[in-house]
């Protein structure tokens, strides 16, 4: 029982303390306090919360969000490493980035699912409505995300994603999400995490 609550409670830790830096790195150091509303960075704190409190619904809720799009990326990082050019043009801005720091923040798209799901077999309750509030939450952040973040940001992608926008691209990006978070949902408990 100690060991696993030494691993939640670590994984909690470590989750949070790359949230809260976040923040900070997007404030303080890149001066763009608008940084912090992208979803992976909100993503660390609320799964640092889940872990340390062992709320399997909110673990869950944000694996649902976070697992489909951070292995797209690790594709995307993946290729980049091995061409020096990016195949979805989702990463080049890691290579780019001048700041250490900013590059310690963005490698938590490496280990944020791994280390989630291994984590989260050592917490016995189960998640409850976890598509339904990863839904909410994911409307929550598309409003948040255009009221505040600017075209050319285009934080969350909410605006465009690979030269798809106009129109119909709001309810295209809540389509793709949706899959997306069904997907997972549906995967994570047919593997009993």
């Amino acid at each position: 029982m100690k060991k696993k609550n030494t691993i939640t409670t670590i994984t909690g830790i470590i989750f949070l303390t790359f949230g809260i830096w976040a923040i900070f790195n997007g404030i303080y150091i890149l001066k763009n306090p608008s940084i912090i509303l992208w979803i992976c960075h909100i993503g660390l704190l609320l799964l640092g919360i889940g872990f340390l409190t062992k709320n399997k619904t909110l673990i869950q809720t944000q694996l649902n969000i976070l697992t489909i799009p951070l292995i797209i990326w690790t594709i995307d990082f993946v290729y980049y490493l091995f061409t020096n050019q990016s195949l979805l043009d989702i990463t080049g801005y890691f290579f780019q980035q001048e700041y250490l720091s900013s590059k310690i923040i963005t490698s938590q798209h490496l280990f944020t699912i791994p280390l989630s799901l291994f984590s989260m077999r050592f917490i016995k309750k189960s998640a409850k409505n976890s598509i339904i509030i990863s839904m909410i939450f994911i409307t929550l952040i598309f409003l948040i995300s255009r009221t505040l973040g600017a075209p050319d940001e285009n934080i969350n992608l909410v605006y465009s994603l690979l030269r798809l926008n106009g129109a119909y691209y709001s309810i295209i990006w809540f389509l793709v999400v949706s899959i997306m978070i069904i997907i997972t949902n549906s995967t994570i408990k047919k593997l009993k995490f």
